[in-house]
């Protein structure tokens, strides 16, 4: 290479750097300026307003296939919702999906006023609504449905089957149904159909029995008229029954606290860290009697908040299994142009302030009921891994006991991430629930009395134990009130 070639390439070197630096020194100030924005000002969101429209004017335009601005905005509009992770904040792209969040709440719709359940593609008839259509058109429990109006639904789920015999009041639908080996066809009328959220009875000459399955908008009045009729019939003391209550209309939980407290807070409501209300008991409920709640894992939201405000005031003692765990409220909301939304609005605590949300209400007597055996979690139970190692794994820690730890508790519904062997802070606090569940010291670690729990825990959801069907959480609920 000779000197006229190398002073050239010299001379590249030399200019490049001077251009890499003369760039840095352009963008330095930049970096190191205060270019932080407020991300939560009108005036951040404007201007990302119009670089969303410029946007979605751009694929207008250049995209290679037509666009519909309505689709656009609904994406978007979808996204920012579940941008929020919140499971319970839904954006509704069509009146049906938000039509049926409300009905369901409510507890009226149109429809024929049938309970289904579906299993192995079969659909059938769990109860059949004492005041609607199907059963003045013939429906029983225990009928399987295989068809509505001709089509075969063994393909769909029970709540696509359900919205299928929904409709406009006054309409017809035929069910095809499958008894005894025979099929036949029922035509119903639609009517709106009300759900009944009580039932009662006496259980025994002195004890009473409330068993309340949802927070409609009627709870709190058919609550008023069951405890009524029992005390009518000689009930001294009450056990109310939230087991598998997906929750409802706070009000309703109010209302009925309210029924039972003679004084104090029944929750507190929070938005960004601040108590914004405070619901108080109102003194018109009449004279106390002992109560017993029966709660499980599926007791859930409003039935929590109701199960929080008994047993923080000393009102009523809680049997049972620690609660779902869902301590925020909804509000359905209709934008300008229509379209709706469920969202997220606030946090309710116990009077306390103690946190329901993602933690649950722990019971005063933590009673699991009897099993009767799974071949599904059988099969699964026989390819776990024994927990055979002498350590006792705490957060951080990996190995077989820790990765046996995650399958037993993936079957028993206290862990749902993945099987890794790894004590993660998921797996840490899963152990604390159970060991909270089992009375044992709640402090994550996989100790002897852990692992040993969490064996029979599975054995006995694998095989049954010998209390297989026994609802020993209301047999501790009478013991208690000295039945």
């Amino acid at each position: 290479m000779d000197k006229k070639t190398v002073k050239v390439i010299a001379w590249i070197i030399v200019l490049t750097m001077i251009l890499t630096s003369f760039s840095f020194v352009i963008f330095l100030p930049a970096a190191f300026a205060d270019t932080k924005e407020d991300t939560t000002s009108k005036e951040y969101l404007l201007n990302r307003l119009v670089e969303m429209q410029n946007y979605m004017e751009f694929l207008n335009k250049y995209y290679k296939d037509p666009v519909n601005y309505d689709q656009l905005m609904d994406a978007a509009m979808d996204g920012a919702t579940q941008s929020l992770e919140d499971p319970y904040s839904v954006f509704y792209t069509t009146d049906a999906e938000s039509q049926q969040f409300v009905e369901n709440v409510s507890g009226e719709y149109a429809g024929v006023g049938l309970t289904m359940t579906t299993a192995d593609k079969k659909h059938e008839v769990v109860s059949v609504n004492g005041a609607g259509p199907a059963l003045k058109a013939g429906v029983e429990a225990g009928d399987q449905v295989i068809k509505v109006d001709g089509k075969d639904v063994s393909a769909l789920n029970t709540n696509e089957l359900v919205q299928l015999m929904r409709g406009e009041k006054g309409t017809k639908v035929t069910l095809t149904i499958l008894r005894d080996g025979q099929q036949k066809d029922i035509t119903i009328t639609r009517e709106i159909v009300t759900t009944a959220s009580i039932s009662y009875e006496m259980k025994g000459a002195h004890v009473g029995y409330i068993d309340i399955s949802g927070f409609d908008s009627d709870v709190a009045t058919e609550f008023r008229m069951a405890k009524a009729a029992l005390v009518n019939k000689g009930a001294e003391s009450l056990i109310i029954d939230l087991r598998d209550n997906p929750g409802g209309y706070i009000d309703g939980a109010v209302e009925i606290a309210n029924e039972i407290l003679p004084s104090g807070y029944i929750t507190h409501f929070i938005n960004k860290d601040n108590v914004f209300e405070s619901e108080k008991a109102t003194g018109i409920a009449g004279p106390t009697m002992p109560i017993v709640l029966l709660v499980n894992e599926e007791t859930a939201s409003s039935s929590e908040l109701l199960a929080g405000a008994l047993q923080d005031n000393k009102a009523a003692t809680l049997v049972g299994t620690t609660t779902f765990g869902k301590g925020i409220a909804q509000q359905i909301v209709t934008l300008s142009a229509g379209d709706k939304a469920k969202v997220s609005v606030f946090y309710f605590v116990t009077p306390n302030k103690k946190t329901i949300h993602h933690v649950g209400i722990t019971p005063d007597y933590v009673v699991r009921n009897g099993t009767v055996g799974s071949e599904e979690a059988k099969a699964k139970y026989l390819t776990f891994a024994p927990m055979s190692e002498d350590q006792k794994p705490k957060a951080g820690d990996t190995g077989l006991n820790v990765y046996g730890a995650q399958q037993r508790l993936s079957l028993i519904g206290y862990y749902t991430g993945d099987i890794t062997g790894t004590m993660d802070e998921n797996t840490v606090a899963a152990v604390k629930k159970f060991q909270k569940d089992e009375a044992l010291f709640a402090y994550g670690v996989i100790d002897n009395t852990t692992k040993n729990r969490l064996e029979l825990a599975a054995y006995s959801l694998a095989y049954g134990n010998t209390k297989a069907g026994e609802d020993l959480q209301l047999a501790k609920a009478l013991e208690l009130l000295g039945k």
